[in-house]
């Protein structure tokens, strides 16, 4: 059985993150995904903690399961390669600041021109209006401009917090991969092409609905940071482990006392009702954290568990690649490659009872597929190495 979206043809113009992990996410689905870069260099991710054995992780990650075509857009005969394959081609997708592909001739209205069902994706820092709509932007812009370093910091009046590993970027992909995804089903069900615009601004204001939508209504940021719910928050154990809860429901506050063993807990008035126990979280922190380092970790989550409530442990990477449910989902698997042999990728959360999900291959080397696909449009290996020859690939 194929993939979901197998028979589905990206080309690829996206670097670095954001665009990148989208069209791996579709990828992983089935789609074609051909990566265009530039001849010389490449997508500068390939560079980015590139290590002696010439592995990537940060290419690695987002580049899998893809095809590398190395094409001169800047060329009319590089262009003219891409104008090529467009009549058997679904998405386009770029990174770029706003009015790129257009100074390309790869904007939605050119290539509509010659496939009328064409989708364009652009993935933009900004969005497409506005008076920044130009500039360059990158994760961390996104997180600051979007209001999360303040959050995540504690609020307003606290120094700002950096999440760190793209999360920007990684929410802004899954955001511009789900557009696309709706505009190929958009185009099944309605028989049109059309542009999709995300941006990291947009992905970022998303991610913290629940929040702006309090402050929209309300006018008012409150304190936040992982401990401003005492019970929705992590501890350290005995053995130096931590753990973490998760008892939004008040439903879990005397069963949870009762594990604990602190039924003092219960009647203290301070803690009694769920606004007390976040009014003087600080109290409860307290108290939680002299309670919590009596026991180790493992005994905890098991005295917890038993009474059915939230809770796991606080994972470092070693951990995660050691979690049971980790390996029975499959969330992380291995990959073979040519150069590198046998390697761990990140698998996908995306499972699918008919068609088949996941990676399939690491991530190609610059240009690995270009005479492949060349030779796919009719041109000669004489047209090859002309187009060699002049730079063009």
């Amino acid at each position: 059985m194929p993939g979901a979206l197998e028979g589905v043809r990206i080309l690829d113009f996206t670097r670095y993150q954001q665009g990148p992990f989208a069209t791996v996410l579709l990828s992983d689905l089935g789609a074609d995904v051909i990566k265009v870069e530039e001849p010389t260099h490449g997508d500068l991710g390939r560079s980015l903690g590139l290590q002696p054995d010439g592995w990537c992780a940060y290419f690695q990650a987002l580049n899998r399961n893809k095809r590398s075509l190395t094409i001169d857009t800047r060329t009319p005969e590089g262009r003219e390669i891409i104008y090529r394959l467009i009549p058997e081609t679904d998405v386009v997708t770029d990174n770029f600041r706003p009015g790129t592909m257009k100074r390309f001739g790869l904007d939605h209205e050119s290539l509509a021109a010659i496939n009328p069902r064409i989708i364009t994706a652009s993935a933009s820092g900004f969005g497409p209006k506005g008076p920044h709509a130009h500039e360059p932007s990158f994760d961390s812009i996104g997180q600051a401009m979007g209001g999360h370093m303040v959050a995540q910091g504690g609020g307003p009046g606290s120094e700002p917090a950096v999440v760190i590993g793209g999360m920007a970027d990684q929410v802004g992909a899954m955001i511009f991969a789900l557009g696309i995804c709706a505009a190929i089903a958009g185009r099944e069900l309605q028989g049109v092409g059309q542009h999709v615009d995300t941006s990291l601004l947009g992905s970022q204001l998303a991610l913290q609905g629940l929040g702006l939508t309090g402050f929209l209504r309300q006018k008012q940021q409150r304190p936040s940071g992982p401990r401003w719910n005492p019970l929705f928050t992590y501890y350290p154990c005995a053995d130096g482990l931590y753990l973490s809860l998760g008892l939004l429901d008040p439903k879990w506050w005397p069963a949870f006392c009762e594990v604990l063993e602190r039924e003092d807990l219960m009647v203290d008035e301070r803690f009694a009702e769920p606004a007390g126990r976040t009014g003087n979280r600080e109290a409860l922190i307290e108290e939680l954290n002299r309670t919590f380092a009596t026991k180790p970790r493992d005994e905890w989550l098991r005295l917890l568990k038993a009474a059915s409530l939230p809770c796991g442990p606080v994972n470092d990477y070693a951990a995660v690649a050691k979690e049971p449910q980790v390996i029975a989902n499959e969330y992380l698997t291995t990959l073979q490659d040519p150069n590198l042999g046998e390697v761990g990728v990140v698998g996908t959360p995306i499972n699918m009872s008919e068609t088949p999900s996941g990676p399939r291959s690491t991530a190609p080397d610059l240009g690995q597929h270009t005479e492949e696909i060349l030779l796919g449009l009719d041109y000669t290996w004489d047209d090859i190495e002309r187009f060699k020859d002049g730079g063009v690939i």
